[in-house]
């Protein structure tokens, strides 16, 4: 007897900053070079992670109301030169994180598909990607454009998985925020928080994702699993 059962494709969606690779970094460099433009002391990495994660705009408002400048007009001028300096030095001193090639190797092997779905602009997202890892691994590489709102909302996740053709409730989004935990739960995907990445574990636990990956490896294992049941 012949099973007619359609297969299920699956994707694993990758957030990028801390998840993939180390971004802090060129962000950091970026941030203070734009304060050196207004006289203002430089922040520490461990300032700026507070503010990654939704985006350059955001990023950047709130580097200068930290430090202090709360003006709209100044605060939207920070922005535009942020988004110059961060344009020429994105790529600036980034590594990806150990394991993560490997990761990608076991996954495919799989059959699983792999993209990336990020609040990076996607003029950036690509050039990021490339410094640590092929661009051909990836079936689809998104960053912000005005075409789709950030991440929570998952309307670019949903595009994502209807142009590849894959079933959310196969495929599982993966990253190192409460922001990407969201994304993938409103896309009706299994979410995987990474332990490895910059937001502390307890704002993870407050969104309860479905698992999470003490390394690489043991999130291969999981995708495995799920995908034999």
């Amino acid at each position: 007897m012949v099973d007619c059962k359609e297969e299920k494709k699956s994707v694993v969606i990758f957030d990028l900053d801390g998840t993939l690779q180390k971004t802090l970094p060129s962000i950091t460099i970026s941030s203070n070079m734009m304060l050196d433009r207004f006289g203002l002391p430089n922040l520490t990495q461990g300032t700026v992670v507070r503010f990654i994660g939704k985006g350059s705009r955001v990023l950047a408002e709130s580097v200068m109301r930290y430090s202090g400048i709360n003006d709209p007009g100044t605060i939207e001028e920070a922005f535009r030169i942020y988004t110059e300096i961060f344009d020429e030095h994105c790529t600036d001193e980034l590594e990806p994180y150990e394991g993560i090639p490997e990761m990608f190797e076991r996954l495919l092997a799989m059959g699983v598909e792999l993209a990336v779905v990020t609040n990076k602009n996607m003029s950036m997202a690509p050039r990021v990607l490339a410094t640590s890892f092929p661009l051909e691994l990836f079936s689809e590489i998104r960053g912000f454009s005005p075409d789709f709102p950030l991440k929570p909302d998952p309307t670019q996740t949903i595009d994502v998985l209807e142009k590849l053709g894959a079933s959310p409730d196969s495929s599982f989004f993966v990253g190192d925020s409460d922001i990407d935990v969201l994304t993938g739960r409103n896309a009706g995907m299994r979410t995987i928080a990474v332990k490895w990445g910059y937001q502390p574990i307890e704002q993870l636990r407050a969104v309860r994702p479905d698992y999470f990956a003490e390394s690489p490896e043991d999130l291969t294992a999981y995708v495995g699993r799920v995908l034999s049941r």
